[in-house]
This record gives C-alpha cells, sequence and structure tokens, in this order.
C-alpha cells in the first residue's frame, strides 16, 4: 500500500513537472496583455521542436520587430505588440518603440535597459542599466525613481515615508536581493503588504 502511494505519488510529481516545462518550452508574440495572461502567442513554437527567430531591429531604429517563422518573415509594429517570451522564458514587453526586458515580476515589474556610453574622452565604453518598472503587465512603464514610486502610490503617505528611510537614493532601488531572488525593492513592498 505505502509502496503504490508511492509510486503514484512520483508520476502525479512527473506529470506536474513535465506540463510546467512544456509550458515554459513556448516562444512567441503577444499581441496584448491578454493575450500574455492567457498564453496566446502569435507565431507561437515549441521550443523543443520548432526554432524561429525574434529580431528587434533596434540597431537600426527601426519601429517594428521581425519574425521569422516557418520559413517567412513578418514585421510587427512595437507600438501594436505587447512583447514577446524566447525559448528561456526571457520576457521583452513594447512601450511605444521601445523595448523593456522584464528581469522581476512580484509586486512590481522591473524592466533592465542596457546601454552602451563613452567611459571617457580618451575612448572605451562603459555599460549603463537603467531601471524600470510597471505595476503590472498592462500599466505604463517608469523610470525606477523614487519620486515615480510614490507617484505610484499617491495617497500612501505611510509607505512614502518607509520608502524614504529604506532607499536613500534611484540607484538603491535596482539593488538586488540574492537570497530573496527578488529586487529588494520588491521584497521591501510585499514586507509593507503591498499587492
Amino acid at each position: 500500500m505505502k509502496s503504490t502511494y508511492l509510486i503514484k505519488s512520483a508520476v502525479f510529481a512527473a506529470l506536474i513537472l513535465s506540463s510546467v516545462s512544456s509550458f515554459a518550452q513556448k516562444s512567441g508574440v503577444f499581441k496584448t496583455f491578454a493575450d500574455y495572461t492567457s498564453g496566446k502567442m502569435e507565431y507561437g513554437i515549441d521550443c523543443a521542436t520548432e526554432k524561429h527567430k525574434i529580431k528587434l531591429n533596434n540597431f537600426l531604429g527601426k519601429d517594428f520587430i521581425t519574425v521569422v517563422h516557418e520559413g517567412k518573415s513578418y514585421d510587427l509594429k512595437k507600438s501594436e505588440t505587447w512583447g514577446y517570451q524566447l525559448c528561456d522564458q526571457k520576457v521583452v514587453r513594447f512601450q511605444s518603440d521601445e523595448h523593456f526586458p522584464l528581469a522581476d515580476k512580484e509586486v512590481l515589474w522591473i524592466y533592465t535597459k542596457q546601454t552602451n556610453k563613452a567611459a571617457s574622452p580618451r575612448g572605451g565604453v562603459k555599460t549603463v542599466i537603467t531601471y524600470y518598472f510597471s505595476r503590472g503587465g498592462g500599466d505604463r512603464i517608469l523610470e525606477l525613481t523614487l519620486l515615480n514610486l510614490k507617484a505610484t502610490f499617491p495617497e500612501n503617505h505611510k509607505l512614502h515615508d518607509a520608502i524614504d528611510n529604506q532607499f536613500k537614493t534611484d540607484a538603491s532601488l535596482g539593488e538586488y536581493d540574492q537570497f530573496h531572488k527578488h529586487y529588494k525593492i520588491n521584497h521591501f513592498l510585499e514586507g509593507q503588504s503591498i499587492k
């Protein structure tokens, strides 16, 4: 009886893991946030058996992405596309013609953007990371600053004071908590019972 229970438990766990991993192995484009939440992908593939390419066309300054799907090329306006998911589960979201890679999805959705800037007049390049956030996947993306964060919770003055006590600079909002595997601001907001 005990061994039958263990076997059934193992089979059940394997089924759950296989369904989760099969969902994780999808890549495609989401036209809207509603499509993202329901898992409805356009030009979607099963990463285990198919391949396609999604190109940002960023270096060319184009206002569209190019999806190469089943041997055909499709250009999709960034301003008319919510975002896309890659086979490694990375999600990139669009706002107007800009793209924002999703880095954390808890109380705040946190996005990072890397840009290269000249490090000095003598040459060299420095990579600068700028942090952005939204309250959810359908909300407007803003730069992650103390002022923008407090404006997101306009009536919660107690939270404003707590944020000021915990985070002294805009840069401190972009710190990652290795132990909790989230950005510190998300862990902090969870601790403040913000949902």
